[in-house]
């Protein structure tokens, strides 16, 4: 217990310091990851959907109004 009061984490030597030091202050740092793994797994789907449609929009865009102008044309003559 006497080496918890002298350990400085900032100039620690991992060769000399006690090891339940380094895990007991390890323990003590705050992770900021908050465990919603869900959410950015879907997250990844929901950016695939949306480039896709965003990709695929002018291709099927222009097919119809390549058919469009066609008509459009027929009807002014």
């Amino acid at each position: 217990m006497a080496s918890s009061l002298n350990f400085d984490p900032q100039t620690v030597n991992l060769d000399n310091a006690s090891q339940t030091d380094v895990i007991c202050y390890l323990q003590l740092g705050k992770n900021e990851y908050n465990g919603r793994l869900g959410v950015r797994i879907s997250a990844l789907f929901v950016i695939l959907i949306v480039s896709s449609a965003a990709t695929f929009f002018p291709v099927v865009a222009a097919r119809y109004f390549g058919a469009g102008v066609i008509i459009a044309t027929a009807f002014i003559q």
